[in-house]
């Protein structure tokens, strides 16, 4: 995994002052600390660059008596086979051994148990990598009673199986000599008992049978006992159905065909998983993205327990989704018509044979529109010989108003295929409900229909006020954000302001582990904010949350805002195994359609093997047979319009 969280500033909206967080560098130091102090961990190569060759550093981190360090990684990447990163707990790497990353094992948190921690990085000559980021705290030693904070929880449950439960707590103190631990019980008098291994915060689990209680007791050096507030998971509901959803006609508008080129498979749902750069609601549950399908519908993830693509199948890049349509057409659950989609219509084209499909987030926020579009494509069976019947279409999300719009410029029928059926409409997550385009019938299944130029509503009920899809807490009455000119720009506005203290701009790679991103200062009335963070990495999906800090200690935070990075045109995962004996494999991600040439050297720089791929947009694994390859050691290039866009160390074993 890539390192994201840079330079940390502290943004005053009255007045132009910046702050930055210490930044420590992997070097051969000692870095004595204060308490209570922040700061950030990155390997040599800093926020932005990669760590070198042939290195071997040594850091020590000490922190004053009676104080311990926190380090937390956000992700850890680094040459498989040859650099490693161990980690000491004490002041030399005579300490005992806390433990040895390297690829992509990702640290976690790491609190040493006295008050130093030393890291050890090695690499070899050839093939570096991102390295790693840490945020660090120092804490102090608990006294008295810890906060055990707000405990909370997500329950879904598949009945009659067992059910799933992710807990955790909010606001509980961090401070040495403090543990934690979830605890269960089958009724609120107990008997309690801890959970093996429910010491992390979040914490998972499954559960078997109702009714069964959670808390979490914290304790002060094993002393001072405390519990969180008791919770009773129960099995998960689907609120803000589609039978709320109201149809109308709306005027016919056609966005300008833009954005990222999606490529030409027929009956899937395609690898690149689309980030709208906002949150949607739909049908009550809040999504960041979805799926594209190549039969000209918009699918949405599955709500657990309820497969929705054909029988049995949860919606994923890349799977099958067939193409029948039953005479009874829509609501289904056994048949190919999928759930939890927008349906633009349903029906069997084939962009093997031609056309472009595209999708793009246009506007500014928070008034954007997520757009999905399919331009003149054809219909499977009758091919290419009737470009009269070539579907083009759009589906447009809207932002804020979490509105629904399909805009069909053309639709015809291919005779003698697939009983020349469409479904035009909202299918919901278990096949029971449909929402047609304000006629009942004249847009499903088995009545055969044309249309040019035409576009429908959805007016959505699921962000009305006390909707489920409203997640901000009471502090804040918006909060959005998106990439303009290389820059993150973050909005939000509050409702009340008391007892606030500061605002606190949180950002993570993974939507898990979040590290400061800066800090703002109240207005003390209820106020509009903005903060541009200009050190995230580019390449990467960034996640971001505005927290309150109250007066009391207590932490608000709204919904994690996903803003997308402005990606290459070819990126690609590390050669995998590394070694290798007979075979390897390359992942890429393209934007379009390109060619690649892969090219195997020698350590003398000899070519010994080359290859030629043509890869489509989306998610391509690549196999590359080296079975006449030596025992040895090689480099692989690989290569884009003639520019080497990655070099990785190959190592041959027999």
């Amino acid at each position: 995994m890539n390192k994201f969280f840079r330079i940390f500033f502290l943004l005053f909206f009255i007045g132009s002052l910046t702050k930055a967080q210490t930044v420590y560098l992997m070097n051969s130091t000692t870095e004595n600390l204060t308490c209570p102090t922040t700061g950030v961990f990155y390997d040599s190569g800093g926020a932005a660059g990669n760590y070198g060759n042939s290195q071997n550093f040594t850091k020590t981190f000490n922190a004053p008596a009676g104080s311990c360090l926190r380090f937390q990684f956000t992700g850890l990447s680094t040459e498989s086979c040859c650099d490693q990163l161990r980690i000491y707990d004490g002041p030399t790497v005579g300490s005992p051994i806390l433990g040895n990353f390297f690829g992509g094992a990702n640290p976690g948190v790491i609190i040493p148990s006295g008050a130093a921690v030393t890291f050890s990085f090695h690499s070899d000559g050839s093939t570096n990598s991102s390295g790693w980021t840490a945020s660090i705290t120092c804490l102090s030693n608990c006294t008295g009673t810890p906060n055990p904070g707000v405990a909370s929880f997500v329950s879904v449950s598949c009945p009659p199986s067992s059910s799933f439960v992710t807990l955790s707590s909010a606001g509980a103190t961090q401070a040495c000599g403090i543990a934690y631990n979830w605890q269960s019980a089958p009724a609120l008098s107990g008997p309690w008992t801890n959970i093996a291994g429910g010491t992390t915060n979040p914490f998972s689990t499954t559960y078997t049978s109702n009714p069964i209680f959670y808390r979490m007791r914290a304790q002060c050096n094993s002393l001072n006992t405390i519990y969180t507030n008791t919770l009773s998971p129960t099995t998960s509901t689907i609120p803000c159905g589609l039978s709320t959803y109201v149809p109308s006609t709306t005027p016919y508008t056609f966005d300008v065909f833009a954005g990222t080129t999606l490529p030409t498979t027929d009956d899937v749902l395609f690898a690149t998983t689309v980030n709208f750069g906002f949150p949607f609601c739909f049908s009550g549950t809040q999504y960041w993205g979805g799926y594209v399908a190549s039969n000209c519908a918009f699918v949405f993830d599955a709500v657990p327990c309820y497969p929705n693509i054909l029988v049995s199948t949860y919606a994923a890049g890349g799977v099958g989704t067939g193409y029948t349509i039953p005479n009874t057409g829509a609501p289904d659950n056994n048949s190919s018509i999928p759930r939890n989609a927008i349906l633009a219509p349903w029906q069997d084209t084939d962009p093997s044979l031609g056309g472009v499909m595209r999708y793009a987030t246009l506007g500014v926020a928070p008034n954007r529109r997520f757009v999905a579009s399919w331009e003149n494509i054809p219909m499977y069976s009758c091919g290419t010989a009737q470009p009269g019947i070539y579907y083009t279409g759009q589906v447009k999300l809207f932002e804020t108003s979490n509105n629904i719009e399909i805009h069909i410029g053309n639709k015809g029928c291919c005779v003698g295929w697939n009983g020349q059926d469409a479904v035009l409409g909202l299918h919901n997550y278990d096949g029971t409900v449909y929402i047609p385009q304000v006629n009942a019938t004249a847009h499903n299944a088995p009545t055969n229909w044309t249309m040019t130029n035409t576009a429908y509503r959805y007016i959505s009920p699921c962000a009305a006020a006390g909707g489920p899809c409203l997640t901000l807490p009471t502090n804040f009455k918006s909060f959005y954000g998106q990439q303009i000119e290389a820059t993150n720009k973050l909005s939000w506005e509050t409702s009340v302001e008391e007892n606030i203290s500061e605002f606190i701009i949180e950002r993570s790679s993974d939507a898990i582990n979040f590290t400061e991103a800066g800090r703002a200062l109240p207005n003390n009335r209820p106020s509009k904010y903005d903060f541009n963070d200009n050190t995230f990495k580019p390449s990467i999906v960034n996640y971001y949350k505005i927290t309150a800090l109250g007066t009391d200690g207590k932490r608000n935070s709204t919904y994690v805002l996903p803003i997308e990075g402005n990606y290459e045109d070819l990126n690609m995962s590390e050669i995998y195994p590394n070694p290798v004996k007979d075979n390897f494999t390359i992942t890429f991600t393209a934007k379009t359609e390109i060619q690649t040439e892969i090219i195997i050297k020698d350590m003398f720089g000899r070519i010994v093997k080359t290859s030629h791929h043509s890869l489509s947009g989306g998610n391509t694994k690549t196999i590359i047979n080296c079975p006449e390859l030596n025992q040895g050691i090689y480099i692989v290039e690989v290569l884009s319009e003639n520019k080497i866009i990655s070099q990785q160390k190959l190592i041959v074993v027999k």
